[in-house]
């Protein structure tokens, strides 16, 4: 959220503002949002994966 360079990340998430709203609420699938291009994850993809199991 902030403009900082972090060291210690296994991954950074990249996604636009509607589309993590959707996300949050459960009209967007996480890996389908990967899959598609509507989210982007700069790293581990495993890490990634753990948040789409703390949405569900």
């Amino acid at each position: 959220m902030e403009p900082y360079d972090y060291h210690d990340r296994n991954c950074a998430i990249t996604i636009n503002s509607d589309d993590f709203n959707k996300l949050i609420s459960g009209k967007l699938d996480p890996v389908a949002a990967f899959t598609i291009g509507k989210l982007k994850v700069d790293g581990d993809v495993g890490k990634a994966l753990e948040l789409s199991k703390l949405l569900k």
